[in-house]
């Protein structure tokens, strides 16, 4: 399970899980299995449709316009975008996006390679790949020889038991007992997270990888019991992502935990809380018809979209 998981139900800032939205899920997995899957919003949406009904330029149209209005394309995003671009016929587009995104991580080598669709078949085919894959093969192996093995094997490692705890507590119920079983998890994490960042630095996509930096992610976002720390975080995290070194979506999430601990409103109506009957229900949100805005300039899907996921993961109504 991936994402971010509540800490606890009394701490009244809840974070949502950050899943690959069924809707715009199912449709990428069947058009593009096994891409990744592709994050919900109502632009990528509308190029996955382009891209079904054969119209490769309007996909490719549409993702360059989204690039102008996020500061990085959602995770799972970049190589659709290289296979529209490729599809389109705009081979030299393509490989200009490769070399510029692949040293950040956010194409995968291997798919990039061997994948089966139309544009990476054209890609493959064209006169360029050759030198262009010696190249991108270097851009490949520079990055993975920055990445801090121990560290990033470490982070996964820690990532996966806040998950697992997290889980469990979903399973057993979700009260108050189920919650508190994740404390002792979140404070060893948080410890020990704290004396990375004093050493190193915040693990960024460079330093440990897209695992190892979500990882990292929700450590800070589960430490609600030292908001020094979070805060701390926040400014290293809002660094990163100006360096597109970090998710953009981690950002809004530590930005609205943040701010809801300091008794402001939220801005990307990430937190959630549960009410006496059992429901579930947004957290003071500022400017609220502006809300899908925001979150679509941070990867995130319309608010509707996250309200049914919510639902679905905790096993509850939300309003």
């Amino acid at each position: 399970m991936h994402g971010d998981i509540p800490r606890s139900s009394r701490q009244g800032a809840l974070p949502i899980m950050k899943t690959h939205f069924a809707n715009v899920a199912a449709v990428a997995l069947a058009v593009l299995a096994p891409f990744h899957a592709l994050a919900a919003s109502a632009t990528v949406d509308a190029a996955l449709e382009a891209y079904q009904a054969g119209d490769y330029a309007k996909c490719a149209d549409t993702l360059t316009a989204m690039q102008g209005q996020v500061p990085v394309l959602p995770q799972g995003v970049d190589l659709f975008y290289v296979e529209c671009l490729a599809a389109a016929g705009r081979i030299d587009e393509a490989f200009a996006y490769v070399r510029r995104e692949l040293p950040n991580g956010r194409i995968d080598l291997a798919e990039l390679k061997s994948k089966d669709r139309p544009g990476l078949n054209r890609l493959r085919a064209s006169a360029g790949w050759a030198p262009a894959l010696a190249e991108a093969a270097k851009l490949e192996a520079d990055r993975q020889a920055k990445i801090d093995q121990p560290l990033r094997d470490e982070l996964v490692a820690r990532g996966a038991k806040d998950q697992a705890v997290r889980q469990q507590a979903i399973d057993e119920g979700g009260d108050a007992r189920a919650w508190e079983q994740t404390a002792a998890v979140d404070r060893d994490n948080a410890a020990w997270l704290k004396g990375v960042v004093a050493e190193k630095g915040w693990p960024t996509l460079a330093t440990v990888g897209h695992d190892g930096a979500q990882a990292a992610f929700l450590i800070a976002q589960h430490a609600s019991f030292d908001q020094a720390f979070q805060e701390q975080v926040l400014v290293e995290l809002e660094a990163a992502v100006e360096r597109k070194e970090a998710e953009p979506g981690d950002l809004a999430l530590l930005t609205d935990r943040v701010l809801r601990q300091q008794g402001k409103p939220q801005v990307y109506g990430t937190q959630f809380t549960f009410n006496e009957d059992g429901s579930m229900s947004m957290q003071p949100t500022a400017d609220p018809d502006g809300l899908d805005d925001r979150r679509a300039s941070m990867g995130l899907p319309p608010i509707a979209e996250y309200r049914k996921s919510l639902s679905e993961i905790y096993r509850r109504p939300v309003k």
